[in-house]
């Protein structure tokens, strides 16, 4: 091979690439990265041009960057979700490369965490709650699309502090789906009345927010605050139904507990006359043994 093929183009720098990632044109980026425009970036302007590769959308590209040293990172992926496209993509490139990314770093764990909860990868949800990694993102389960959101079951018991646990409900009775998830809960018995501690129940933070919370003067917030209404009157029935079953329990128990008190006390009653019955046999039967005797 000549010295002149081995020398890297000159247009290959980082602000050609730019201006390449700028006009969308993959194959102009993929040949400057080849050529080696990424060399001698800072780590601070690396991350950011990754990012900016990531929304290029090109598996080819992506295919280069995850044969270089660095991991990939949750920042990478730090797109505009409201785009159906970078959705699909994004979910895409954390199945195929999961082993790219540093799972030994927690913060990293949590970010990414949230970024598969928001792209719908049911996989890395998955992965991570196995490994017990990313436990300050949970909550974020309870926006999560239903395959998602039914991963709710997989965490330990005891993983979880219970305002977290408040918190992951609240989300999902804010989500469009609430009823889904209410359902999924109840069939789960999951105690989705659980207090934080504070005292407050998923259903009490819900009021306190369509109370507080300044929606939209537009359809959509009509929509929205109509939405966790009947998410909340739905809640308050169900805790009342809960309450009076409860009560219903207490006073069964009360009364089964009086009546085994008065089976006890009756117990005693009939063993006591029991024994005097029994005491004043035996001394009837000496007594007539000893007349009996007297006269033979």
């Amino acid at each position: 091979m000549s010295k002149k093929s081995q020398t890297p183009p000159a247009d290959a720098t980082p602000e050609n690439l730019e201006k390449a990632i700028d006009k969308y044109q993959r194959q102009e980026v993929m040949r400057m990265l080849k050529a080696g425009a990424l060399s001698g970036l800072d780590a601070e302007k690396h991350a950011e041009t990754c990012r900016r590769l990531v929304g290029l959308r090109s598996m080819e590209i992506m295919d280069f960057l995850s044969r270089q040293k660095e991991p990939f990172t949750a920042d990478m992926l730090q797109l505009d979700f409201d785009v159906f496209q970078n959705r699909d993509f994004v979910r895409e490139l954390l199945t195929k490369y999961s082993k790219k990314f540093d799972l030994s770093d927690e913060k990293e764990c949590e970010a990414l965490f949230a970024v598969a909860c928001t792209v719908d990868n049911e996989k890395t949800v998955k992965q991570l709650i196995r490994l017990k990694k990313a436990v300050a993102s949970y909550p974020m389960i309870g926006s999560a699309s239903m395959p998602i959101f039914e991963q709710i079951t997989a965490i330990p018991d005891g993983l979880m502090h219970d305002d977290d646990r408040v918190r992951l409900y609240l989300q999902a009775f804010l989500s469009a789906d609430w009823e889904l998830k209410l359902v999924f809960m109840q069939d789960a018995k999951i105690d989705y009345f659980l207090k934080n501690t504070d005292g407050k129940t998923a259903a009490d933070l819900l009021e306190e927010r369509i109370r507080t919370f300044k929606y939209d003067n537009g359809k959509k917030g009509r929509l929205m605050k109509l939405q966790e209404e009947q998410a909340l009157k739905m809640l308050r029935k169900m805790e009342s139904e809960r309450e009076q079953s409860s009560d219903k329990k207490k006073l069964s128990l009360k009364i089964k507990i009086l009546i085994l008190c008065i089976c006890v006390a009756a117990a005693a009653v009939i063993g006591a006359g029991i024994g005097y019955y029994l005491a004043h046999y035996s001394a009837s039967a000496e007594t007539t043994e000893d007349v009996s005797a007297e006269k033979e």
